[in-house]
């Protein structure tokens, strides 16, 4: 036991929220999913339109999840589970967020049985976007706008990086 933690005398059970959101599983997850698609590390700024990197990763998502039946599909729950660990440790470290826990609304609205994990944006909003609803957008992309599924996720990505620059350009600003 840690130097920091408390010896109650009994075990206290981990709620479903707090195994997944654990970083460290989190980041095991992030990692699996960049050695499967061959990314060494996270960039030290977000992916810039038609980047190699992002063109890459057009057809590799596309492959594993071509539509939401197939994301959802209980034999991807693992690969799933890596890129929504990936992209929400890319979400962290550009654009302020953090992992929550959102309301359950079913198994139908989210990819894990008890859990339903959201980002929440450091923006002036606060936005919020559940895990599925982040893969849903991103499957369901509007390819005359952009030219693969990640590279939509790549554009979110880029512009909550933005809105969280901003607010960090307001609250350095004088008299705020």
């Amino acid at each position: 036991m840690g130097e920091d933690q408390l010896d109650l005398g009994f075990e206290v059970e981990q709620t479903a929220w707090g195994k997944w959101v654990e970083p460290d599983r989190r980041k095991a997850q992030a990692r699996k999913f960049m050695d499967y698609a061959g990314i060494r590390q996270i960039p030290s700024e977000p992916w810039p339109e038609g980047s190699p990197e992002v063109k890459r990763l057009d057809p590799i998502v596309a492959e594993l999840f071509p539509d939401m039946e197939t994301a959802m599909a209980p034999e991807n729950a693992d690969i799933v589970d890596a890129f929504i660990c990936f992209v929400g440790e890319l979400f962290i470290k550009f654009a302020g967020a953090e992992w929550i826990e959102f309301t359950w609304l079913g198994r139908e609205h989210t990819f894990y049985d008890h859990v339903n994990p959201a980002l929440r944006y450091d923006t002036l909003d606060e936005d919020e976007d559940t895990a599925w609803a982040l893969i849903k957008d991103m499957i369901n992309y509007h390819p005359e706008v952009y030219d693969g599924m990640f590279s939509c996720m790549a554009a979110t990505l880029r512009e909550y990086t933005e809105y969280h620059e901003e607010k960090r350009r307001e609250e350095a600003a004088p008299g705020a």
